[in-house]
């Protein structure tokens, strides 16, 4: 098992460092991701993201798309026919979180929520095939997640 920390500013950088956290979740399969509020002169959340394997490198940056990736990227999206869905599991998403005292990407990232909408996952087996969503995580959410799905009527292939 490996460990990697992430700082999140409570500045006008916050963006990028939860962009910088999310590729990297999107780049590992997280076994546990802890998370404190650092108090001081600058507060920020300390975050520990537990893994296993080794983390993808990131995709290199092309000088011209430098500026773009210095802006925060915009919102990974579901196919349109899975807008409803997805909008339903980020506001699961953040009863969660509040529920738990949690920030919101500990409990699933925007790119999970919108790979589940796509996916339509019906048994907790095929919601463990999303990436970054392991058996730890489907044993804690997917009751919920699957409800979600079928409440939504997208259960039905």
């Amino acid at each position: 098992m490996r460990c990697q920390a992430f700082t999140l500013r409570l500045d006008e950088r916050q963006s990028l460092d939860l962009q910088r956290l999310n590729d990297f979740l999107e780049r590992v399969q997280p076994i546990q991701v802890s998370s404190a509020l650092v108090a001081g002169s600058a507060p920020v959340w300390s975050v520990l993201v537990f893994y296993e394997g080794e983390a993808e490198p990131p995709q290199p940056v092309a000088k011209t798309d430098r500026a773009q990736a210095e802006t925060p990227a915009e919102r990974p999206r579901p196919a349109p026919a899975n807008e409803a869905l997805y909008q339903a599991l980020r506001d699961w998403r953040s009863q969660k979180a509040r529920a738990e005292n949690l920030p919101p990407y500990i409990i699933a990232h925007d790119a999970q929520l919108a790979a589940i909408a796509d996916a339509l996952p019906t048994t907790p087996e095929e919601l463990t095939q999303i990436k970054g969503f392991g058996p730890r995580k489907a044993e804690r959410y997917g009751d919920e997640i699957l409800a979600l799905v079928r409440k939504a009527g997208s259960g039905k292939r």
